[in-house]
């Protein structure tokens, strides 16, 4: 009777004792590499999990369960059930991606868009697709397969209207761009498809 006691009660301790972690992992969904990501996090009830140690990009947490993973590094969001002792997921990282071009320009905040341009500061981003710039119209993806972007490009630039999606399918953002690529009107929403106010 006090082994099966010792047994039962080491089998216990042990059970605790054991840490259990997740990681996240970024398939390049150009070059199809397979990199660590180190920009995300897990939520549980309210209570945040952070990376422990950044050399690993692994989170310990404190019990199985209902997770919610945040990869901020590609802006998702995902349920995930973490009901082992090493737990690890993959998401696809976006084909397009906005790059801003950085400026040593100095400038008056009440330059006029035309000064600005003359200056070369508008636009001042184009959007690139597996390092070659966007041309035609293009979309781009979450990982679980819904729209992310949608857009008419010239040369990286927008021209007319691109739309940002939420991972559900609803709209996010609503914008509009000149021949020039320079930003006319911008109207963002909420999931629940109300406009803000900016």
């Amino acid at each position: 009777m006090k082994i099966k006691i010792l047994v039962i009660l080491f089998s216990t301790i042990s059970g605790f004792s054991q840490e259990i972690k997740f990681d996240l992992f970024l398939k390049d969904s150009c070059s199809n590499k397979i990199e660590r990501s180190f920009y995300y996090h897990l939520e549980k009830n309210g209570t945040e999990y952070n990376i422990s140690d950044f050399d690993s990009g692994t989170i310990i947490l404190p019990s199985k369960g209902e997770y919610s993973l945040i990869a901020t590094e590609i802006g998702e969001t995902h349920k995930i059930i973490i009901d082992k002792l090493i737990n690890s997921d993959t998401l696809i990282k976006p084909k397009i991606e906005e790059y801003i071009n950085k400026t040593n320009f100095s400038y008056k905040k009440s330059a006029s868009k035309a000064e600005l341009k003359k200056l070369g500061l508008i636009p001042n981003y184009k959007f690139m697709n597996c390092e070659k710039v966007c041309n035609g119209i293009e979309t781009n993806y979450y990982s679980n397969g819904t729209v992310r972007l949608k857009a008419e490009f010239k040369n990286g630039l927008v021209i007319g209207e691109l739309k940002r999606y939420y991972q559900n399918g609803k709209i996010k953002e609503i914008s509009n761009y000149n021949n020039e690529g320079i930003l006319t009107k911008r109207t963002l929403f909420y999931e629940n498809g109300k406009v803000k106010k900016e």
